[in-house]
C-alpha cells in the first residue's frame, strides 16, 4: 500500500512505516499495538565497522559484496586510497550506457543552437547524475561530485542555465572534485553557467553587478562576514569591479558561442583595493584572477572548505564537536596548496571519522542519497534504470521520488546549495515519501506515483537464498544485507515478529511467509537503521 498524509500521523513516528505492510493495516493494526523501534537514532544502534561506514559515508552505499571486499583487504584504509585514485577505476560501463545521452557530450554552442526542447538537455543531465550515483564504481569521486555540485550550487531553470550546467558539470565540478580547489575555482568563475546564475554577465564597469562577487567570498572560499570579517561590504564592491567583464559570448554566429569570454571594454581598468591588498591599474583580465589566487590563500578559506568537508563526512556541528579535525584539514589545504585528495584522506582516516555513526548526534541520508543507497542495497541493475529520458516510467518515478522529497538535482534555488544537516530533511512528509518509496521498490506499493513495483518486474525478496530455512534465518540475512551491522535484540524481535505474525525465530520458512518478505525489506530500508548514515 501507500501511506497517506492521515495514515502517518494517525499511526504516528516510527510505527508508521510497519503499519504501512498489508499484513499490518485493518483489523491487524487494530488488534496489535503500534510497532515501534527501540533505537530511534542513531546513538541507540550498534555501530558499523570501518568498511560499512565507509560505504555508508564515503560512497552512495554498497552493493552486494562490496563491504566483505574491503573487509578482506589489509587495512579499509586500502579502500580510500583506491578510491582517491578515481582515473585508475575502470567506469567504461557506465560511461558507454551513458553516450546514449547525446546532450552529456555537446559544447555550449552546440546545446545553444540544437534546437531542441530544453526539457531533453535538463532531463539527461538528471538521469546522468542519478545513473552514475547508482552505478559508478567510482563512488567517492561521485560523493566529491556531488559535495562540489552543492558548493557551488547552480539553479537550473535560471535562463541559460539550463544548457549551461550541463557544461559545468563536465568541465567544471566534474573535472576538478579531486584535484587543486584553486583550479575548480578558477574554472566556476569562467563557467558561462555560474556567470549567467550570478549575473556576472551582465557586470558592466559602468552598471557593476555584486552577486558574484558576494557569492565567490561568502559561499565559495571565506564564508559568512561577521562584523567586518573577514571581509566588508567594500571588499564586496572592489571584488565585483575585478570582475567586470567576465562573460561569455553572445554571438550567434560564433563559433565560441557560449563559452568563456572577457569583455574588456566592460571593463573596469581602475585600481582597487581587496583585503588590503592594492590592484592597481591596466591589469585588466588579471583582476579577476588575482582576487581567486588572493581568495584560495586566505586562511579563512581553508577553515571553511575544512568546515564544510567535516560536515559532509563526520558530524552537522564540525566547529563544536570536532574542531581538531577541522584545524588538522584546514592546514593540510594550507600545506598542501589545496589538494582536495590530500584533505579527504585526512578526514577518512581520521579517528573522528571512524567515531562518527554514533559519536556525533548521527547524519541523516540526505534523498539524493537515500535513493542511490537504497537501489545500490537491493541489487538494483542498469538495465533497470534505462538511459532514455523518454517514456521512462523507473526514471520519471525516481525523479518524482526526489522532487517530492526536496532533492532534485540542480534545482535549489538559492547559491548556498542543498543544506547538508539533518534537520533540514526530517520533515513528516519527506520522510513519509521515504517510506513509500521503500515500499515501491521492494514491489510493495499501492502502484500510485511510485508504482505499486517501483521498477517493474525487479522483487528484492527473491534474492533471498533458498538455504536461510527459518524466520530468524531469513530477518538475521536481510539484516546483514542492508545494514551490514546487526539491530537491537528488540528490534530483530519486532521483525521477526512481523514476518511470523506473532511467531518466533524458529518459524519454518513457508510460502505465507515468502509473501510477507517485501514488506519485512521494506521496513528495514524504512527504518531508523537504514535512514542513518
Amino acid at each position: 500500500m501507500e501511506l497517506s498524509r492521515r495514515q502517518f500521523v494517525q499511526v504516528g513516528g516510527a510505527a508508521a512505516a510497519a503499519a504501512a505492510a498489508p499484513g499490518l493495516t485493518g483489523p491487524d493494526l487494530a488488534a496489535r499495538p503500534p510497532m515501534g523501534w527501540t533505537a530511534r537514532v542513531a546513538a541507540d544502534m550498534p555501530r558499523p565497522d570501518l568498511p560499512a561506514l565507509l560505504y555508508s559515508r564515503a560512497a552512495f552505499g554498497p552493493r552486494p559484496g562490496d563491504v566483505e571486499r574491503v573487509r578482506a583487504m589489509k587495512q579499509p584504509y586500502d579502500w580510500v586510497e583506491e578510491q582517491l585514485d578515481h582515473t585508475s577505476i575502470d567506469d567504461s560501463a557506465v560511461e558507454q550506457a551513458l553516450s546514449r545521452l547525446p546532450t552529456l557530450a555537446m559544447t555550449p554552442r552546440q546545446l545553444l543552437n540544437y534546437g531542441m526542447n530544453r526539457g531533453q538537455v535538463v532531463e539527461e543531465l538528471r538521469l546522468a547524475t542519478v545513473y552514475r550515483q547508482v552505478f559508478s564504481a567510482r563512488q567517492l569521486f561521485e560523493v566529491m561530485v556531488d559535495f562540489w555540485s552543492d558548493h557551488f550550487s547552480i539553479y537550473h531553470p535560471t535562463d541559460f542555465c539550463e544548457y549551461f550546467k550541463t557544461v559545468d558539470d563536465r568541465d567544471v565540478i566534474r573535472k576538478h572534485a579531486l584535484g587543486r580547489f584553486q583550479d575548480l575555482l578558477t574554472a566556476s568563475a569562467k563557467s558561462p553557467a555560474m556567470l549567467n546564475f550570478l549575473n556576472n554577465d551582465a557586470s558592466r564597469k559602468d552598471n557593476v553587478n555584486e552577486n558574484y562577487a558576494r557569492e565567490i567570498m561568502e559561499l565559495h572560499t571565506l564564508g559568512v562576514a561577521v562584523d567586518g570579517v573577514p571581509y566588508t561590504e567594500q571588499d564586496v564592491k572592489e571584488v565585483a569591479k575585478c570582475f567586470t567583464g567576465w562573460a561569455w559570448t553572445f554571438q550567434e554566429t560564433s563559433p565560441r558561442r557560449g563559452e568563456f569570454e572577457f569583455r574588456q571594454d566592460w571593463h573596469d581598468n581602475g585600481s582597487k583595493e581587496v583585503l588590503g591588498q592594492f590592484i592597481g591599474p591596466g591589469y585588466y583580465m588579471e583582476d579577476g584572477q588575482f582576487v581567486i589566487d588572493l581568495l584560495c590563500h586566505h586562511e579563512a578559506t581553508s577553515r571553511f572548505l575544512a568546515t564544510k568537508l567535516v560536515r559532509r563526512f563526520v558530524t552537522d556541528d564540525p566547529a563544536g564537536q570536532t574542531p581538531e579535525l577541522v584545524a588538522r584539514v584546514a592546514e593540510t589545504y594550507r600545506r598542501t596548496d589545496g589538494d582536495i585528495k590530500e584533505m579527504l584522506y585526512v578526514i577518512l582516516t581520521s579517528r573522528e571519522f571512524a567515531d562518527a555513526f554514533n559519536g556525533y548526534g548521527g547524519r541523516l541520508t540526505r534523498p539524493n542519497d537515500l535513493v542511490a543507497r537504497s537501489l545500490r542495497a537491493v541489487d538494483a541493475r542498469p538495465e533497470h534504470l534505462p538511459t532514455d529520458y523518454r517514456n521512462n516510467a523507473v526514471y520519471n518515478r525516481l525523479r518524482y521520488t526526489l522532487q517530492s522529497m526536496g532533492q532534485l538535482p540542480f534545482y535549489w534555488p538559492t547559491p548556498d546549495g542543498y543544506p547538508d544537516v539533518k534537520d533540514a530533511w526530517g520533515s513528516s512528509i519527506g520522510m513519509l515519501t521515504r517510506w513509500n518509496f521503500g515500499l515501491a521498490l521492494c514491489g510493495a506499493g499501492s502502484g500510485g506515483a511510485f508504482g505499486g513495483e517501483l521498477i517493474p518486474g525487479f522483487r528484492p525478496d527473491r534474492q533471498t537464498p533458498s538455504d536461510r530455512t527459518t524466520a530468524g534465518a531469513v530477518v538475521d540475512y536481510w539484516v546483514d544485507r542492508l545494514l551490514h551491522r546487526p539491530v537491537l535484540d528488540a528490534d530483530r524481535a519486532l521483525l521477526v515478529g512481523y514476518l511470523t505474525n506473532g511467531g518466533s525465530a524458529s518459524a519454518p520458512r513457508t510460502a505465507a511467509l515468502d509473501q510477507r518478505l517485501p514488506e519485512l525489506i521494506a521496513l528495514i530500508l524504512d527504518s531508523p537503521y537504514f535512514q542513518w548514515r
